[in-house]
């Protein structure tokens, strides 16, 4: 029978992000991880011994796991099959669409399918020119009301019966 003071294993310490993230912890310090991804020391330290909110289950690691992965891993790139890191990613991934060079369309439409795709940060303001309470103005309107064209070589008036 456990005590309340014996902790139980919680369900992450068997996963790659978090074995990944004790070896970086133990070959410099929870402080320097922490800085590097950037999460408090004390978050870090929370996860890393299974105590406080994440210890009982009150919070969730994804939000730990993704500043991990995001600052420690590399990824295989789906499109050219290199090692790359998330930087890349996000350099590929969140450009406007290169429509000038074909090739690199072809590369930035497979950044827009990847897994890997990281999002975008945001700054709490909105895109320059739009906001969220009023509706984008139509590129254009069809006009069902407007008669055919008359043939060329026709007479130009029409005449209605």
């Amino acid at each position: 029978m456990m005590s309340s003071k014996e902790k139980k294993p919680q369900p992450y310490v068997n996963e790659s992000w978090f074995i990944g993230l004790m070896r970086e912890v133990s070959m410099s310090s929870k402080a320097a991880v922490g800085a590097k991804m950037g999460i408090k020391r004390t978050v870090i330290s929370q996860v890393c011994n299974g105590c406080g909110p994440y210890g009982d289950g009150r919070s969730s690691v994804k939000r730990i796991e993704q500043a991990y992965r995001r600052t420690y891993e590399q990824i295989i790139c789906c499109h050219t099959k290199q090692v790359v890191n998330v930087e890349h990613c996000r350099e590929m991934a969140l450009c406007k669409a290169p429509t000038h060079n074909p090739l690199r369309m072809i590369q930035w439409q497979e950044c827009q399918r990847c897994e890997f795709k990281p999002m975008a940060e945001t700054d709490g303001k909105a895109k320059k020119g739009f906001s969220e309470d009023k509706p984008m103005q139509q590129a254009g309107i069809i006009d069902k009301v407007t008669l055919p064209l008359p043939e060329v070589g026709a007479p130009q008036v029409m005449e209605f019966l």
